[in-house]
């Protein structure tokens, strides 16, 4: 099976988490509380599998394995510290501006390599990390006034974020070819 499947199915799969927290009501919190961190965490592991691909510069290795470790120990926490909506939305916040710095700071360290760059590669990880930034504050003005308002932008920046690494792999699989 081609590694880059991993990295694809993290994204479809952190979209799968976005969607449950944004039906969360219909679905019924109880199962949101345990669906949205287990996809999280699925996503993790295959993030963290996708960084052992030997085709990718050893930065690229140490990022995805960064963010694998990331969205398992996001998951981790969301499963035995999140206790109500608003530790949730917190943890949230925390873990999206972290994400979003973490993406600048990787595409920062590509430009210090010593790697050929790919531009478009590079571009989509600097937007990614803006819009991490930019949402995780806008989710943290949201949340102060209206918890339910900040769990929907809590559930569409997650699955932008996964949408993100689809679109990402289709691009690494075009410079792979």
């Amino acid at each position: 099976m081609d590694k880059t499947f991993y990295l694809a199915f993290s994204g479809l799969i952190m979209v799968a988490a976005g969607i449950t927290l944004f039906f969360s009501e219909k679905l019924g919190i109880e199962s949101s509380k345990i669906l949205m961190p287990g996809f999280m965490l699925i996503a993790g592991i295959s993030s963290f599998i996708f960084s052992k691909y030997d085709k990718l510069p050893k930065i690229a290795n140490q990022y995805h394995m960064a963010q694998g470790i990331g969205l398992i120990i996001y998951s981790v926490i969301i499963l035995s510290s999140a206790t109500s909506l608003k530790i949730f939305l917190m943890i949230s916040i925390y873990f999206i501006l972290m994400y979003g710095l973490f993406e600048l700071v990787f595409a920062f360290g590509v430009l210090n390599s010593k790697h050929k760059i790919n531009k478009d590669i590079l571009m989509s990880r600097i937007v990614a990390g803006g819009l991490n930034l930019l949402g995780g504050f806008i989710l943290l003005i949201t949340s102060l006034n209206n918890e339910r308002s900040g769990l929907l932008i809590t559930s569409a920046l997650i699955i932008i974020g996964g949408l993100s690494q689809v679109l990402f792999i289709r691009k690494l699989k075009a410079k792979l070819l």
